[in-house]
Order: structure tokens, then sequence, then C-alpha cells
């Protein structure tokens, strides 16, 4: 019960990081070339992790979470395989097999509540990546969460928003929790490395600060 309970609290403070990367994420403009300051990006990201957990979730909501009707590792890896299928093929149609009437995703790309949001989020990186293909590297679960860590690999042969790929194969990890009821996902928070994709399209990098600046 004890390590459930942890688990538990970590992914309720990474559900709240996602949600501030992902309000972030959507006020940077990308531009051709994209310099960052190591000191700045070091303060950032302690910043989002103090944000993070700083509302951390009351002892009853996380001792709940450990204690609802879970989801199995066989009902985990079916449901995997359906999410695997949805990024891989960019098929709208597989859309109400994995995700439920009503959900939320968070994530980088932006937040959706409707298949017709996330069917436009799959267009776009069926654009830019056509060929993806999602490996899970790990997982956890906590009752009826799901932490997995994942990858995804390919060639960046197309475009998003506004950042044209060079052709050459990428690989990205990312980390993802996924709240699931009846078989299906509720509430999706995902965050990856999207400066990762930025370097290995090129024309990107990070600079160290000028010592001299006052």
């Amino acid at each position: 019960m004890a390590h459930g309970f942890i688990n538990c609290l970590i992914l309720k403070c990474f559900e709240n990081i996602t949600i501030f990367i992902a309000h972030l994420t959507k006020t940077i403009i990308i531009m051709k070339k994209l310099t960052f300051n190591r000191s700045f990006l070091f303060v950032a990201l302690s910043a989002l992790l103090i944000l993070g957990c700083k509302e951390a979730p009351k002892v009853a909501e996380v001792e709940e979470a450990v204690t609802v009707a879970g989801i199995t590792d066989s009902e985990f890896n079916t449901l995997w395989e359906k999410v695997a299928a949805l990024w891989e093929q960019r098929d709208s149609a597989l859309i109400q097999g994995v995700y439920a009437d009503e959900f939320i995703r968070i994530s980088p790309g932006g937040t959706s509540t409707s298949a017709e949001e996330l069917a436009n989020e799959l267009n776009a990186v069926g654009v830019a990546f056509p060929g993806l293909k999602l490996n899970l590297l790990s997982y956890d679960i906590c009752g009826n969460m799901v932490s997995t860590h994942w990858s995804v690999e390919g060639d960046f042969t197309g475009e998003i928003a506004g950042l044209k790929g060079n052709g050459k194969p990428y690989s990205v990890k990312g980390i993802t929790v996924i709240t699931v009821e009846g078989g299906k996902i509720i509430k999706d928070d995902s965050y990856w490395d999207t400066y990762a994709v930025f370097a290995q399209a090129g024309g990107y990098a990070i600079v160290e600060a000028n010592a001299e600046t006052e």
C-alpha cells in the first residue's frame, strides 16, 4: 500500500506539471534560430517542479486513487496496442476505441477535449512525421491510473508549427499518465522533449550566457 500511495502522489504531481508546461508551451513563438540561456533554463525547470507539486493532492484523494478499481496488466496492454495503432496509423476512426466519449488530453501539442480536436492533432503529426513508430519502454499501474514511458522514432520529412524537417531519422522520449474508466482513457497528461525535435530538425542550438553581461 505504501508503494502504491507514493506512486499515486508522484502521478498527481506530474499531472499538475504537465498542465503548467502545456500552457507555457503555447506562449513560445517558434523562430528559425532558437536560442536558450542555460541559467534561465535551469531556473525555469526548477520553477516547473515547484509549481507542479505546490498544490499537492490531499491524502484522502491519493488513498482513493490507490483503492479504486484498477486496470490490470492485461487490460493495459490491450489498451496500449490500440493507442499505438492510433498514433502510428493516425486514423481518426480509431479514437472512439481508445478515448471515452468525454475526455481531456493535455500535451505540448495543445489540449483536446473532443474526437475532432484530437483528430486535428493526429493530422498534424501525420503531415510532419509519416512513418512514426511508438514504442512502450516501461509502465507503472496505480489503481486506474497508468504512468508510461515511451519513445517515438521515424523520419522528420514534413512540417509542423512552421518547422520544416530535414528528412533525417529522429527519436524522442516522453511520459504519459492516463486515467482509465471502462477500458478507455478519460484523462491523458503527456509530455515530451519538444526541444529534442527542434534540435534534430536542424538550425537550433543552446548557447551559453555571456559571462560579461551585467
